[in-house]
């Protein structure tokens, strides 16, 4: 099996591939498969990240979160703390600034530093994933610590296009499964 750096190197060239317009397609596929499932729906609290570069969008799933009714968390990256600082977005469109690596995160006026224990769903991010639920993140393990944080009940679902399912990812003890992986043509249930 690779190692996780030729993994990521690999899968990251299969997603960066992606046309904008393919990328934007089946982004707009993920977003309706995933506001479908119940767990979604009985979410009152949603955090979402930021899309980075060719990430499954984000932004209209922010937009229709909001319009729902639901609370809609996003992170600054703390890279001296190590951790994802969350606070509420209002406005997609605007909330946003270039940060950390050029991520989007919130703006400093609307920063509030949440307990992540708020959350009723996370939608992660990530290079890829298997279908045992194991997710290759992008190495500084931004996301593990915030789950750790996160009540136990919280459900955690990736967001991926299909081009980012492979076969094995390696996992540490320490790793925490994603239970749910919602891709342009499925949803994989661990």
């Amino acid at each position: 099996m690779p190692d996780k750096k030729t993994l990521r190197k690999n899968v990251l060239e299969r997603r960066n591939a992606l046309t904008e317009k393919e990328r934007k397609e089946k982004s707009n596929r993920i977003r309706e498969r995933l506001i479908s499932l119940p767990e979604y729906q009985s979410a009152r609290s949603v955090f979402i990240y930021a899309d980075f570069r060719s990430e499954v969008m984000t932004r209209e799933l922010m937009k229709k979160t909001l319009k729902e009714g639901k609370r809609v968390l996003a992170s600054k990256t703390l890279v001296a703390e190590r951790r994802l600082l969350l606070t509420d977005i209002l406005d997609p469109d605007r909330d946003f600034i270039a940060g950390y690596m050029d991520i989007p995160e919130p703006r400093e006026e609307i920063l509030r530093d949440l307990s992540p224990e708020e959350v009723d769903l996370v939608l992660t991010p990530a290079v890829g994933y298997d279908e045992k639920g194991n997710r290759l993140g992008y190495g500084g393990g931004y996301y593990d610590r915030l789950f750790e944080r996160m009540r136990p009940e919280a459900l955690k679902i990736g967001l991926a296009f299909e081009a980012q399912i492979i076969p094995s990812v390696p996992a540490e003890p320490h790793d925490i499964p994603i239970p749910i992986i919602v891709t342009e043509n499925r949803v994989i249930r661990i």
